[in-house]
Parts: C-alpha cells; sequence; structure tokens
C-alpha cells in the first residue's frame, strides 16, 4: 500500500511534526510511506499534480486553521482524477465535529480525529487486512449501506501515555535553514476558553532521555532552530529544567557560532525565584521565552477563564530582561470578550512597559469547540465564518477599531519587532501621551497616506517614519527646532547600526551648520586608528579596504565618536571612550 502524508505549512521554512510521527509510526509495516510538505502560497495546481504523480492509495492530510481552505482546495482538483485514493484528513482543526465536517465535505472519506498515531495505523491495517472500520477508535468514515452512504463517527480513542508513541525523526533529512518543531508534553494545566487545549484534561510527559535522542538527530541533521509545542512548557518545574539541562548539554558539542536556539511558550505566572537564579547560569541566547499575556484585564481574565496577575509575576520577567541572555516575546490578543479601546489599550501599555524583545499582537480565533465559541453570542463575538474564524467586532470592541488594531500590529511589526529602530522608538514614543498611542497615530497616519498598499524597503521605513515624526512634531512642548535635532540623531543612530550604509539620506545628515570643525578629517582618522586592533581582533586579519568596508563612523551628541564593526549580519558598537582607555 503506497501512503502519501501531506501538510501545506503557512512557510517554506516551518516542518510538520504530526505527518513525522504518522510516518515513523506506519513505516516498519507499510514501507511505501512518505511524507510531502508544501506551503499555503504554492499554486493549488502545482500541489495537486505533484501529489497525483506520486500514485498514492492513500493520502493524508494534517489540517490546521491556517491551511484547511487549502487543503480541500487541493481535495477538491484531485477528487474527480483520483477516484479510488482514500483521502483521510486528521489534525486540530478537523477534530471537532468529524461527521458534521464529512457531511459538509463529500470529497473526504475520513477524518481522523484527537491524536492520531494509533488510529492512523489501525486504519491501515483494517483496510489491509479487509476488517470492519467499526473497531478503529478515533475514526469519522462513510459506510456504504444498502441505503446508500452513511457517516459514522467511532468512539474516541482513550488517550496513552507519551512513551508510547513512536519516537519521531528516525528518517534522516536536511533541516539546515529550517525551523523544527518537538514537543516534551501535552496537554495545558489551564482552562483558557479561547483554546482547544482546555478540552483535553492533565498533562502527560516525555521521558528526558527519550527528548535527548530526538534532540541528538536533530542537531545532527542540521536543525539549529527548535520549537517546543508544549501549550506551558514550565508547568512542572523539575521536567522543564531537565529538558533545558539537556539542550545545553547536546548544544555543547557544537561551536557557539553555530547559532542553536530553542522557542519555548512558557506561563508567566509560573515563574519564582528558582526559575529566576537557574536562568542566570544558562548559556546566552541558546533559549528563548513567549508568554501569553493576553491581557491584563481582570474581568476579560475571569472570562476566559486564565486569572493571572501581571503586576506580579512581570517582575519575574523583568529579571529576565535584566539578564540580557534569553530573548523575551510578550503575547497580547485583541478582540477578547469586554476588554474595549481602552482596555486594551491599558493591556497593551502595561506590556510595553516591560520592553519585551517582540511584543506580539494577534486577534482572538474563535474556534470550533471552544469555549468562547459556545458562549459567543452571549458575549457579542462576531467571526469570519471560514478558517481562521478571525474576531470581527464584538459587543465593546466595534468592527472599525479592530481594523485600527490590524494596522497597529503592522506598524508594530515593522518599527518595534524588527529591532532596527530602538534608539528613535525611546524618544518618539515621549511624544505621545501612551506607548499605544504613539502606534495608533503612526498607523493611522500610514493609512491617510495610502502607505499600506505598497511594499517598503527596509531604508524606507526610515523615511516614514520621519515623515511622521515632523507631523507631529507640533504637538511636542519643547522647542521644535532642538526635539527634531534631537530624534534626527537617534535615528540615525539606528540607521547606522542597522547596516553599513553606502550613503546617508538627506533627511537624517547632520545640518552643515551644527557639524563639529573637520568633521571629515575626524571621521578617517578614527577609522584608521590602529588601536582599534586591541578593541576589535578581527581587525589583524582585513587589509585597509576590508577595514573600510566593514567599519563605519560618526559623530552622536549623546555618544560623541562611534565606530560601527559589521561582521556576519550582527553590529557591534565601540566609542573613542573605550579607545581611549585603551591607550
Amino acid at each position: 500500500m503506497r501512503i502519501l502524508l501531506a501538510c501545506l505549512n503557512s512557510k517554506y521554512v516551518h516542518t510538520n511534526l504530526a505527518l513525522r510521527y504518522l510516518r515513523d509510526t506506519v513505516c516498519p509495516e507499510f514501507p511505501e510511506t512518505e511524507i510531502r510538505e508544501f506551503t499555503i502560497n504554492e499554486r493549488v495546481e502545482k500541489i495537486a499534480g505533484e501529489i497525483y504523480e506520486a500514485k498514492a492509495e492513500v493520502v493524508g492530510f494534517s489540517c490546521y486553521i491556517w491551511n484547511l481552505t487549502e487543503t480541500l482546495a487541493v481535495i477538491r482538483r484531485l477528487r474527480p482524477v483520483c477516484p479510488d485514493t482514500c483521502f483521510i484528513l486528521g489534525g486540530p482543526e478537523v477534530s471537532y465535529d468529524a461527521g458534521e465536517f464529512l457531511k459538509e465535505n463529500p470529497e473526504v472519506d475520513g477524518v481522523v480525529y484527537g491524536e492520531g498515531e494509533v488510529t492512523f495505523i489501525e486504519l491501515l491495517r483494517t483496510w489491509r487486512d479487509k476488517l470492519n472500520l467499526e473497531q478503529v477508535l478515533g475514526l469519522a468514515w462513510r459506510k456504504r449501506t444498502s441505503e446508500g452512504i452513511k457517516i459514522r463517527v467511532n468512539p474516541p480513542r482513550p488517550l496513552l501515555p507519551l512513551s508510547e508513541n513512536t519516537i519521531p525523526y528516525q528518517e534522516e533529512e536536511d533541516f539546515k535553514g529550517r525551523l523544527v518543531y518537538v514537543e516534551t508534553t501535552r496537554g495545558c494545566p489551564f482552562n483558557c476558553q479561547y483554546c482547544l487545549s482546555s478540552t483535553i484534561p492533565g498533562v502527560r510527559y516525555i521521558d528526558p532521555e527519550t527528548f535527548r535522542m530526538i534532540l541528538k538527530r536533530l542537531l545532527n541533521y542540521g536543525a539549529r532552530t527548535i520549537k517546543f509545542v508544549d501549550r506551558t512548557f514550565n508547568v512542572n518545574k523539575k521536567h522543564a529544567f531537565q529538558i533545558l539541562n539537556i539542550v545545553r548539554e547536546e548544544a555543547e558539542n557544537y561551536p557557539p557560532d553555530e547559532g542553536i536556539r530553542v522557542h519555548c511558550e512558557i506561563a508567566g505566572e509560573l515563574l519564582d525565584e528558582e526559575w529566576g537564579n537557574y536562568l542566570k547560569e544558562y548559556p546566552a541566547g541558546l533559549v528563548q521565552f513567549e508568554v501569553g499575556v493576553q491581557s491584563t484585564y481582570r474581568p476579560t481574565l475571569q472570562i476566559i477563564e486564565r486569572t493571572q496577575h501581571f503586576d506580579h509575576w512581570s517582575g519575574y520577567i523583568r529579571e529576565i530582561q535584566r539578564l540580557g541572555t534569553i530573548p523575551l516575546h510578550l503575547d497580547l490578543i485583541a478582540g477578547l470578550p469586554e476588554e474595549d479601546w481602552e482596555h486594551f489599550r491599558l493591556s497593551f501599555n502595561d506590556v510595553y512597559e516591560v520592553q519585551p524583545d517582540m511584543l506580539q499582537l494577534g486577534f482572538l480565533k474563535v474556534l470550533k469547540g471552544s469555549g468562547l465559541r459556545e458562549k459567543s453570542q452571549e458575549y457579542g463575538l462576531v467571526f469570519s465564518p471560514d478558517p481562521p474564524y478571525t474576531i470581527l467586532q464584538t459587543r465593546t470592541l466595534s468592527h472599525e477599531e479592530l481594523l485600527k488594531l490590524h494596522r497597529l500590529e503592522e506598524v508594530l511589526d515593522r518599527y518595534y519587532n524588527s529591532g532596527k529602530f530602538r534608539e528613535i522608538l525611546r524618544e518618539a514614543v515621549l511624544l505621545f501621551p501612551t506607548p499605544f498611542d504613539f502606534y495608533h497615530e503612526m498607523a493611522e497616519y500610514w493609512h491617510d497616506q495610502g502607505w499600506f498598499r505598497q511594499s517598503w524597503s527596509g531604508k524606507a521605513l526610515f523615511n516614514k517614519l520621519w515623515e511622521f515624526l515632523e507631523a507631529s512634531l507640533i504637538k511636542a512642548e519643547e522647542g521644535v527646532y532642538s526635539l527634531k535635532e534631537k530624534l534626527r540623531e537617534r535615528l540615525r543612530y539606528d540607521y547606522f547600526y542597522w547596516e553599513r550604509p553606502a550613503s546617508v539620506p538627506e533627511f537624517l545628515q547632520i545640518p552643515e551648520g551644527e557639524r563639529i570643525e573637520d568633521y571629515l578629517s575626524y571621521k578617517a582618522q578614527i577609522q584608521g586608528d590602529e588601536r582599534w586592533e586591541t578593541q576589535i581582533p578581527p581587525k589583524k586579519q582585513m587589509d585597509r579596504r576590508q577595514w573600510a568596508r566593514a567599519t563605519a563612523v560618526e559623530y552622536f551628541s549623546k555618544e560623541k565618536w562611534v565606530l560601527f564593526f559589521y561582521q556576519k549580519g550582527l553590529t557591534e558598537v565601540y566609542t573613542m571612550t573605550s579607545l581611549e582607555h585603551d591607550s
């Protein structure tokens, strides 16, 4: 039996963990099993053509809110020319009310609902041995009867310990440049009403040494960015420390410049002093944390059953921030019940004050089977009827306001989350009552100018920000000229830090009358100073031309003369103070 397991990922760099579990479970008995990964951005015709040419008897698709529409389009294109192929779907997006899903999609032969490793291989065995499909737990399927085709939904499959699952990634693959997923737990301790994890009780754990085996394989296959799909990685402190210890131990077998990093989603309210002490000794850059704040508005948190005290546990986040070794992403969800514009503004400002490395602004997805879906009318939740079921308006937040927040999200990603504008943003937000107001006003300015309709280069973003700031200076209390030059200088610093400039745009240049005497000769003298060899050892291996291409010098009133050293996509900053100290 030839089996093809497929998924349409959201991006090329992503990989699908579920397919690897299924492949490595069924391959010993069904060796003609392979996986194919596509993206939702590829043409349906191309994907369908490649699947058709595989000539598989069974095609299984892994389905999520971001790919179900595209997956069904592929199946509908294949069905007329593959009448004997069995199309089986699985994954969270088809697991809820699988029988109704089959009624709505006659091109699909069956759905594996819930955890699929055991169900899928039992389905294949049943087909191979021509047995009764009614014995396969966790399967929804079409049964031919004398009265026609009937949809049957078999009883669910009980959850099994993770130790009974096949270990994934047994087949060698090239994961260089890819984002690879692993899990060390299944389940979640919380009961968040917007999430499907709340419908599955309990948390199950993988044996740490089994995880070590998986990690060894991934690193050997070239994976360097590894994301844990654990819903709450730090639910069990002992387990989490064991896993992170293994990551550290295995990473030590590779040079530091390999850039190995694991990404974990954690609950901020589970952090404590022991976590803080543990992370103080953890290698820089090896782990990054994503923390779901979602909201800081208490009534909303009570409705979604995620009661937490951000004002308390944000202190631990600040401690981690001060370490400077662990990137932190904090998440907010717009469109939650009862959180209106003003209360979302407060939530945004609460999180922004912590200054995470990334502030991820997402929008509520009213998922099938979630608690909020069941009570959507009670809370006035209006959402898209198609995946990913994005919120359109609520009883307290209008559609127009949500559109404004979508624009704010885009500006936030371009500027704050890009990490390229840190100096200017520290100053620019002070022109407005709060950080939220700054990003909102800038997003509306972009909207009024029609800039969202076009793509812009990184350099163009500097120009757009400057134009907005110039338009905003009339609201400033300080002298407009002095403030303008202060902002221009901070933006110029970011411009130099971003990349070595071949030239500096006119709007960022130091005005002629403000330049110090012998400006150009000082720049050349500082850049060519031989003492930099002590501060920057790579200079010893560079000739004059290479050094000139790897550095830039500029004057800033705050730091005085600054040398920027660019190497391997990173920028190091040195001031004249460090050079004079060396002498």
